[in-house]
């Protein structure tokens, strides 16, 4: 087992760890300017060949203390050096750090060159000569106070020399080492397995772009530069080993160019441009790499591209007075992220923390970097979240400004006129039914006029009066912003008057299409909880944090129905959410539950929901797993039975299992098969899903388990304020044999 270290540029040493691990590597430690680790000679060649991510890669000699300078050199004879080169070969030393008065590299280096010279002469009586151009071997010593680490050099250059840029002259460039890691932090390798694309509007020199597609198409960043190898005249080199890892590596990259996803670029500068395709045609992807001359203003895209990456590394504002033409450049940048990459993944490089503002996007999550000297983050965005979160979602105050001046103009509109007449309308009909049935929480307005396309939803919380959550769903491109937006505006005018409310309790917020458990992400931090009164429960909802409430309000009949069914018995409530369907069950009498969902923010609001009921935890418990995994593994441990379990599955997910995603409607009939492995003989599972195109397979569901008795509750469960929109949810009862 051999003792290693790789450099790595500051802030990388955690992804490289992570990376040498894939290797192979144990004992695997992070430090500040690399990673120590152990493995076999082929783990070391392996990080030598595909790190893309360390400097050099070193082979660890001797660790010792030293009392005094001379021992610099005297303890050079610890090493058998004989097994390493011949007598009369040819080295080179390197040295680094300082300790006991040496504070000049060249002094190091010159001591341990001394001790290895003395070794040979003393024991061979050969003396072996220094060679810097080509030596047969590289020797690094690093000195930290009085403690000496001595080793071997295998790389002999820095593994961020790919070999695609020989003989450019590249102004300021971004490292290729770090360029990696950056790609690998914005989750590039996944989106781009999942045939994504990749797009950097300020590609430069093209360093993202060249990076991206050799992570994509498998290919070893070590290859190009293989027979440059410093190892290849070392003693202990194993010839037959590199040549089957290099074989290797050339059949990995054969198959992966097979599966290259999209890679575009674009740049205001032809002089990078030129640059950019001098490295892409030395890295050899001249004919999978697209770039064009194009400015981050003017920016639209073309061609057909599937959503993926947005990454790029803007202008910091180094020198003076650029500053203002840069804060205006990340300005266009967000406009340009926003408008045309809706539904992507975003990564943007700064070293200047303020410039990210004016993006106009709130990070998701920030990793620090350094490029050379200088300290960086990287920013990353999910576009379509971002977009939703507009500036009026707290409370609405920012809208409020926006709309003031215009608001007696646009109350006395004739659109908002006709929108109060139809909110008016069927608030006359819903507020006694509301009030009849005791609903605290309802619809009261969905899309009932195409060009007025909202929902409002009415809450009344027992802190703070009535609330309105307005979701606007977003406009197809083809349907013009500004007519959109005045559309809005009338509209929010309109509702304080409706409601005699005040603006400030009128919450906006921008809905599209869900997908996956994209509805849980938050959006804000306010933090901000209220309570209302929903089937004899009190359940906290909150307005602003997130794009639902914690409260699916067209759930409200199914939430009563797995209630009343579970009254005196046990539940299984899975995906649970915020367990409201759970927290009313309890209070409706159930004996026992489990509610299973994969999120700790939603557990422990689920937690809440308890404790507002005085529900007893020990009763009724929450636990926290991806439900995909446990239906498959844990329930094999789980001897419990369940005599309801309430299914809720969302329409598409991500998961190591089934293949990477849960897609309901493929994936249907073997989660309820696993499920009802859960439910005791005539209990009931109550399965429902707000997939409007879904169909459910009661063939393919007999084959897995005959004799079920399938009841559609759909409309049962439809409450009256959803009836307009009778598609939003799809409900089963399953009732085992």
């Amino acid at each position: 087992m051999l003792k290693c270290f790789a450099t790595a540029p500051g802030g990388l040493s955690e992804i490289l760890r992570e990376e040498l691990m894939s290797f192979g590597a144990e004992n695997v430690k992070a430090q500040p300017r690399g990673v120590s680790f152990e493995g076999s000679l082929e783990v070391a060649y392996r990080a030598c060949l595909w790190s893309r991510l360390a400097n050099r890669i070193y082979i660890t000699l001797l660790e010792t203390k030293l009392d005094n300078q001379e021992e610099l050199t005297t303890a050079m004879a610890q090493v058998p050096w004989e097994e390493h080169m011949e007598g009369n070969g040819t080295f080179v030393v390197s040295f680094s750090g300082k300790g006991m008065g040496i504070d000049h590299t060249h002094y190091g280096a010159l001591k341990i060159k001394d001790g290895i010279v003395d070794y040979f002469r003393d024991k061979f009586h050969t003396r072996p000569r220094v060679d810097t151009t080509y030596p047969e071997l590289r020797v690094h010593g690093h000195l930290n106070r009085n403690e000496l680490t001595l080793s071997l050099d295998l790389t002999g250059h820095s593994l961020h020399q790919r070999g695609y840029r020989e003989g450019q002259q590249v102004k300021a460039p971004l490292k290729e080492n770090v360029a990696a890691a950056l790609l690998m932090r914005a989750g590039w390798p996944e989106i781009a397995k999942a045939g994504g694309t990749l797009y950097d509007p300020m590609c430069g020199s093209g360093t993202f772009l060249i990076e991206a597609a050799m992570m994509a198409s498998d290919l070893a960043p070590g290859l190009e530069k293989a027979d440059q190898m410093a190892f290849l005249s070392w003693k202990q080199h194993d010839r037959a080993l590199w040549k089957n890892l290099i074989a290797e590596a050339r059949e990995r990259e054969a198959e992966g160019l097979r599966h290259l996803p999209p890679i575009y670029g674009s740049d205001v500068s032809h002089k990078s441009l030129d640059i950019a395709h001098e490295a892409i045609a030395n890295a050899g992807y001249d004919d999978s790499i697209e770039i064009k001359q194009m400015a981050v203003a003017q920016g639209r895209r073309w061609g057909d591209w599937t959503p993926g990456l947005v990454i790029c590394n803007p202008p910091y504002g180094e020198r003076l007075g650029e500053i203002e033409e840069v804060k205006a450049l990340y300005v266009e940048l967000g406009n340009y992220l926003k408008t045309e990459f809706d539904g992507w993944q975003a990564a943007i490089l700064t070293c200047n923390d303020e410039l990210g503002m004016y993006l106009g996007l709130k990070a998701k999550r920030s990793h620090s970097f350094f490029n050379g000297a200088l300290e960086c983050k990287l920013f990353r965005f999910d576009v379509i979240e971002a977009y939703h979160r507009q500036p009026a979602i707290k409370g609405g105050l920012h809208l409020a400004e926006e709309i003031h001046n215009a608001l007696p103009e646009l109350v006395e509109s004739e659109g908002a006129k006709m929108f109060a007449n139809r909110v008016q309308k069927n608030l006359k009909t819903l507020k006694k039914w509301a009030q009849q049935h005791q609903v605290n929480a309802y619809r009261v307005y969905d899309a009932d006029m195409p060009e007025y396309a909202l929902s409002v939803d009415f809450y009344h919380t027992e802190e703070a009066g009535d609330w309105l959550v307005v979701n606007e769903y977003a406009a197809p491109k083809s349907v013009d912003r500004q007519k959109a937006r005045k559309r809005l505006y009338e509209a929010m005018a309109a509702l304080p008057r409706v409601f005699s409310m005040p603006l400030e309790h009128i919450i906006y917020k921008v809905r599209e299409r869900q997908k996956g458990t994209s509805q849980y992400e938050r959006l804000d931090e306010s933090k901000q909880f209220f309570t209302v009164l929903e089937n004899g429960a009190k359940l906290r909802v909150n307005f602003t944090d997130y794009l639902d409430t914690g409260l699916f309000l067209d759930h409200r009949d199914v939430r009563a129905y797995v209630a009343k069914q579970a009254s005196g018995k046990h539940l299984l409530n899975l995906f649970c959410y915020t367990a409201t369907a759970t927290a009313e069950a309890a209070v409706a009498g159930a004996k026992s539950s489990l509610s299973v969902d994969m999120s700790k923010t939603y557990l422990y609001w689920a937690k809440h929901n308890f404790m507002n009921n005085r529900i007893d935890e020990q009763q009724h418990r929450l636990h926290q797993a991806d439900v995909l995994d446990w239906l498959q593994t844990a329930w094999k441990g789980h001897k419990e039975q369940f005599d309801v379990i309430f299914l809720d599955p969302p329409s598409f997910s991500t998961s190591k299992r089934m293949e990477g995603t849960l897609d309901i409607q493929r994936d249907h009939v073997g989660l309820i098969e696993q499920t009802l492995r859960l439910l005791k003989p005539g209990g009931e599972l109550v399965f429902s899903n707000n997939l409007r195109k879904f169909k459910l397979d009661e063939a393919g569901l007999q084959q897995v388990q005959a004799g079920l008795q399938i009841t559609n509750l759909t409309r049962q469960t439809m409450p009256k304020d959803f009836e307009r929109n009778d598609k939003i949810h799809q409900v089963w009862s399953i009732i085992k044999a």
